[in-house]
């Protein structure tokens, strides 16, 4: 913590792009891209002592764009951490504890997989060539058809996070395409962007035990990602008295932009009750069947 008597008011949570250009900046390489540059201004802009900031989550995805190894993993936390600390002067940072923890840090994230991973792994690749290619007005509802019975083809529900991408894909959404990118998918990328929802969930959760109010923001740059996680709220983050956290997940209209017209949503609504629709009948199905 390089602020301690300042109380936090916003976390930062850091993906691998942010990173990236903090390792430049630490190591004095000159950044020639505009963009990169901006978001590096950015990101000093965030070093006042009410922020805390962490590279949790980007040494959760590692620096090699695939699953990494321990040893990987531990290099990941070391250089991350040493960086993070370097730059944030002013913010208070998790860098020490991280590297406190790092046996049981790089233990617990090495190869770590969330819930139904390998599921929606195999749906991303057979839903793919569905919107390879921008789906006809006239043939999405059949297509939105396909994408459902897929999904219980593959055991995710209707209304996964997987499915509701590749419904925000199939109607119109430039970033839920660029975050799959259909022509070759990626899981592991796509799908640790999926579960950024659920790792800021967890940490809301966290923050909301704490004796005053908190924001938790996370930070990219990724333009495709940013958009699509402003379209989608986490609603009542908490942990059950099992330690199991428990929240829900709700998609704006915006997520949809094919399905709204001159500001009508009604569209929009319509296709997610569908979903939801589809899902609660799945639920009760399976509930029937294990009784």
């Amino acid at each position: 913590m390089n602020s301690p008597s300042v109380s936090t008011e916003t976390v930062l949570l850091l993906d691998r792009n942010a990173i990236a250009i903090i390792k430049d900046a630490v190591a004095g390489k000159p950044q020639p891209d505009e963009k990169k540059q901006k978001a590096l201004d950015a990101l000093r802009a965030l070093d006042v002592p009410e922020n805390s900031i962490s590279p949790l989550f980007s040494i959760i995805e590692g620096e090699k764009g695939r699953e990494d190894g321990a040893a990987e993993k531990a290099v990941c936390l070391e250089k991350e951490t040493d960086v993070v600390a370097q730059f944030f002067r002013h913010a208070n940072t998790d860098a020490a504890h991280l590297r406190g923890l790092q046996k049981l840090v790089t233990d617990l994230f090495t190869g770590m997989k969330e819930s139904l991973w390998d599921q929606r792994a195999e749906y991303l690749t057979r839903a793919a060539p569905l919107v390879l290619q921008k789906v006809a007005e006239k043939k999405r509802l059949h297509v939105e058809g396909q994408l459902i019975q897929l999904a219980r083809s593959c055991g995710v529900a209707p209304n996964d996070g997987i499915v509701m991408l590749f419904l925000a894909c199939l109607y119109g959404s430039d970033a839920a395409r660029g975050v799959i990118k259909p022509k070759a998918p990626d899981p592991y990328n796509v799908l640790t962007d999926l579960h950024v929802i659920p790792r800021i969930g967890m940490v809301r959760a966290v923050v909301r035990m704490l004796p005053r109010p908190v924001r938790v923001r996370f930070w990219t740059l990724d333009e495709g990602l940013f958009a699509f996680l402003s379209n989608v709220d986490i609603v009542d983050p908490h942990f059950t008295a099992d330690g199991d956290l428990q929240m829900q997940v709700r998609y704006k209209p915006a997520l949809f932009p094919d399905l709204i017209k001159g500001g009508d949503t009604a569209a929009a609504d319509s296709m997610l009750h569908r979903i939801a629709a589809a899902s609660d009948a799945d639920a009760e199905a399976n509930a029937w069947s294990q009784t």
